[in-house]
């Protein structure tokens, strides 16, 4: 039997709970063995950002996938050209994982709107089924006329299906809350307010190296 394999994105500069609400709203609601947690080396969407080291960031992954067991954290961008696109991560964790795993790429609506500047998109769209999360004030029409130009149609509005071979793409019946690490970043001298938005190990992470002060 295929396992159903979840894998989500992104900077993490912090990792924070609206990124495991985001996992866990997917796992459930499309029966996922497991989510795999893929910190970003060198995003080609921020090349001139100032973010906070790899490593870093792999461990406070790491440290909040400890939370949850159906969790775990790939640095396998890490090891690969740089910047990190999202074609040769899922080649590469398909290459990993073998032929057992159905891969499932979750992203927010607003990333996903975006996709027809990413690298290789149709090919992406022919190796992984998308499990998109919408986010508030989300424009429906953008999302209409984004379904046909990628040559999708849009079965009502948790599936859309592809005229020329690619996986479906879903929508979560569920909106999990949405944080930006730039709001978090806010917050970082209050700790009570930090430990409400980020897991508590990863917050005394932040504290003990010191990351994110002035």
């Amino acid at each position: 039997m295929r396992q159903k394999t979840g894998v989500l994105g992104g900077t993490f500069d912090p990792v924070h709970l609206s990124h495991l609400e985001l996992a866990e709203t997917a796992r459930v609601e499309f029966d996922l063995g497991r989510v795999i947690l893929v910190p970003a080396a060198v995003p080609p969407h921020k090349l001139e950002a100032r973010i906070t080291p790899f490593q870093h960031r792999v461990k406070m992954v790491e440290i909040a996938c400890e939370l949850h067991d159906a969790f775990e954290c790939s640095s396998i961008e890490g090891g690969m050209p740089e910047p990190s696109y999202t074609i040769d991560t899922i080649k590469a964790l398909l290459d990993q994982l073998g032929k057992g795993n159905t891969l499932y790429f979750i992203i927010g609506s607003d990333a996903f709107l975006e996709i027809l500047t990413w690298k290789s998109y149709k090919e992406i769209l022919h190796l992984v089924s998308l499990l998109v999360s919408r986010r508030k004030g989300v424009d429906e029409t953008e999302l209409s006329d984004l379904a046909t130009t990628l040559s999708y149609a849009v079965i009502d509005k948790s599936i859309w299906t592809s005229k020329d071979g690619g996986k479906d793409i879903c929508f979560l019946r569920d909106t999990p809350a949405y944080l930006s690490s730039t709001i978090v970043k806010q917050y970082i001298d209050d700790d009570q307010m930090m430990k409400s938005i980020i897991p508590e190990k990863v917050v005394e992470y932040i504290r003990e190296n010191n990351l994110y002060s002035p």
